[in-house]
């Protein structure tokens, strides 16, 4: 590691100010996004193979030269063992394609036209990629032979077909796939096989060009492979359809490279994708049926699904093999229907749209009737969890009371019981969804139908609304209490938004945060969420967001039934404020602009002032004048100019010349806002990144102004010296 550093440093003439690991390969080598002070940033890899990094510095520099877009190499070590490449981003095609995926293989035009780029580029890889290349410089090595196939063939005999409890003969087997490897390893068309060409080795640009990474294991063999990998993944469920209008695809620019016979190579490229099943499969059957992980066990039926349609499209032409894998087959169900089996459908479905009823009830009178016809739904007995009812001051009080609902919360038994409830209501209401059904009706019931099925309706109702954006029908029968939900499309126009930053990790306050997030650490009896989320909607900030990392059960436990609360969701990784605020950008449309504000600032700030001040600017900042090391600069019209640390003497503005002397120097107060379209300005940011410095690299070409509340008073909560004085701070 410390030789990339020292590698880094030498390109760049200084260190990196982030150094991030991220995921790589199948490989042992281990990749870095390296990046400077103004956000640019470059990739390092370090390996454990002198031989694999020289094969990928080789077809690196050889694909450069054919003008195929590969990264660029920046910068080798001395011994090789480790080098410097250009970043081409984090959005691969794996991530763009993930919404076609999780419909069960249903892409869109977007995501079919990004499938049609990465085939169509797949025969520039594999004709031009292998003109003049040095197949010796492969690693580990040059040709894939039958030596290769026999191995990988085997693996699947005796990791999946021997633990799947099929019948075979050793030696007919054997010779069955000896003829399939001779097949596939002589007489077809070969060049560049890149070996592992998937959607997550493809990085795409701004533009939704591919772009190649992870090539270092590849070696002269048949193209067909890299189109059969690609076109048969298990896990992207392509229909057969889209399947074979990419072959065309590839076909119709792989003509304009080398001749080729359509109707044979079909053929064979249908030969190849089994071959490539039983691989997959062999993989399946050690990670999944031998060490029982699940991804794996459930990765199976989609891939002897692949092998069902490819032996029905005659891809085996070995009699015994084929009459392996079809005994194989009918030991597997079937992971979807087969186009002849489809199922029947209901005189119920696609009506829609969805309707939900929910009531809470008292067992002494009886479950609610179901005036829909359809028998009744989800009974759910509350009676287990702990009763407040038992408790004189909670006697007269319902599960609509804050008392209560403390209560309830802090006890903590009726949010486990929900989190399941949770869990089955939204699979139903998908389902219902996906069918067009039209009603759906759950029912929570306790002694009195006061407290617990009550909290237990209002709950579920408010989540179901939120999260799916259907109609809810709410009726707390005992109490004679009627309410609508009303669905996404017909709910009011909303407010004003705001985002409260939740997510750190409040380093300050420990040992306190050890066991609390900063957001929910009390001050005056309430949480520091608590404060700001009533302090915003006073002033009519009715939607607000609220980014979670340390602590986030809490946090989203807590907000539960608080109104208009959107979390999002940074459990894997704090992205800092500025990859905050882009993470949360599909929470914050609908509006022009936002408001932001630090969780653990507390002001006495008119934010209805503040918030009408900042109406013809593309962002404003709160700012004070007050004693610190680090200040913002301002013109004499209040607009950002940059940033200077008066301490060390660093001055960062994009104006050269710029007179700090003759700026107004201010202190960020941790409240902003900025108009919604300035997100855009933040594409090519790296994932994690300060929005002081975005605004300071923006200032010179958008309008960002800073703001002076006369008398403001500020406390930083976020260390445990001013906790002690926040009590104090908010009474006076």
């Amino acid at each position: 590691m410390n030789d990339l550093i020292s590698l880094y440093n030498d390109y760049c003439g200084q260190e990196p100010t982030q150094c991030e690991p991220i995921t790589g390969s199948g490989s042992n080598r281990r990749y870095f996004r390296l990046s400077s002070r103004t956000g640019e940033s470059v990739i390092g890899v370090v390996g454990v193979s002198g031989e694999e990094n020289s094969a990928f510095l080789y077809l690196t520099r050889h694909f450069e030269e054919k003008q195929l877009p590969v990264p660029r190499i920046l910068a080798v070590s001395r011994d090789g063992m480790c080098y410097l490449q250009s970043d081409l981003g984090t959005h691969s095609l794996y991530d763009a394609l993930k919404r076609g995926r999780e419909q069960g293989g249903q892409y869109n035009a977007t995501e079919t036209e990004l499938l049609r780029r990465a085939v169509r580029l797949l025969p520039h890889i594999q004709i031009k990629g292998a003109e003049g290349l040095d197949f010796t410089q492969c690693y580990p090595q040059e040709r894939m032979d039958e030596t290769n196939v026999m191995f990988d063939l085997n693996y699947f005999k005796y990791c999946f077909l021997m633990p799947s409890h099929v019948a075979f003969h050793e030696m007919r087997l054997e010779e069955s796939f000896r003829s399939f490897a001779a097949l596939l390893a002589n007489g077809l068309q070969t060049g560049f096989m890149y070996r592992d060409y998937q959607a997550r080795n493809l990085m795409l640009d701004t533009e939704g060009n591919p772009h190649l990474i992870d090539y270092q294991g590849g070696r002269l063999g048949p193209v067909h492979y890299d189109l059969a990998s690609f076109l048969w993944q298990a896990s992207a469920r392509y229909a057969s359809e889209l399947r074979w209008q990419l072959v065309d695809e590839y076909l119709a620019v792989l003509r304009t490279l080398v001749d080729v016979n359509e109707v044979s190579f079909k053929q064979q490229l249908r030969q190849v994708a089994l071959f490539r099943q039983l691989q997959v499969l062999g993989a399946y059957g050690f990670r999944g049926l031998i060490e029982k992980k699940k991804y794996f066990l459930d990765s199976i039926p989609f891939a002897i699904q692949n092998v069902r349609e490819l032996l029905a499209e005659g891809a085996c032409t070995d009699a015994y093999l084929q009459d392996v894998l079809t005994r194989l087959i009918t030991y597997y169900t079937p992971a979807v229907n087969p186009a002849n089996a489809q199922p029947t459908a209901s005189k119920f479905d696609g009506r829609g749209p969805l309707v939900v009823r929910v009531f809470s009830f008292s067992y002494k009178k009886g479950i609610p009737t179901d005036e829909s016809g359809n028998g009744g739904g989800y009974v759910f007995d509350c009676r287990s969890t702990h009763n407040p009812g038992r408790y004189e001051p909670y006697k007269k009080q319902t599960g609509l009371d804050r008392p209560v609902i403390d209560f309830l919360e802090q006890d903590g038994e009726i949010l486990v019981f929900l989190e399941s409830v949770y869990r089955l209501a939204d699979a139903h209401v998908e389902r219902y969804l996906a069918r067009g059904f039209t009603d759906l009706m759950f029912s929570f019931g306790c002694t009195g139908g006061q407290h617990r099925s009550v909290y237990s309706a209002q709950h579920l109702a408010e989540h179901l609304n939120r999260e799916f954006g259907i109609e809810v029908r709410l009726v707390h029968r005992e109490q004679n209490i009627r309410q609508i939900l009303p669905a996404a499309e017909q709910a009011p126009a909303y407010g004003r938004k705001a985002m409260i930053f939740a997510a750190g990790m409040g380093t300050r306050l420990k040992p306190l945060t050890d066991f609390i997030p900063k957001a929910l650490v009390p001050v005056g009896g309430k949480p520091l969420l608590q404060i700001q989320l009533e302090k915003l909607q006073r002033v009519g900030f009715d939607d607000v967001v609220v980014n979670i990392h340390h602590h986030a059960d809490q946090i989203e436990h807590w907000c539960r039934g608080r109104g208009r609360i959107a979390l999002s969701n940074e459990r894997e990784k704090l992205l800092e404020t500025g990859g905050g605020i882009r993470h949360a950008a599909p929470l914050l449309v609908g509006t022009d602009r936002f408001l932001i504000h630090n969780v653990d600032i507390l002001s006495n700030v008119d934010l209805e002032a503040f918030w009408q001040h900042g109406a013809t600017s593309d962002a404003t900042l709160l700012v004070s004048e007050r004693d610190t090391q680090r200040y913002l600069l301002f013109d004499d019209d209040m607009r950002l100019v940059g940033w200077t640390n008066v301490q060390t003497g660093e001055v960062k503005s994009p104006y050269k010349n710029l007179d700090v002397s003759s700026c107004n120097k201010l202190a960020f107060a941790g409240i902003h806002q900025m108009r919604t379209s300035l997100i855009a300005d933040m594409e090519g940011w790296p994932e994690k990144f300060s929005i002081i410095d975005f605004y300071l690299q923006s200032c010179a070409q958008r309008v960002i102004r800073g703001y002076v509340q006369p008398g403001l008073r500020l406390l930083d909560v976020g260390k445990q010296d001013t906790l002690a004085l926040a009590e104090a701070f908010l009474e006076a």
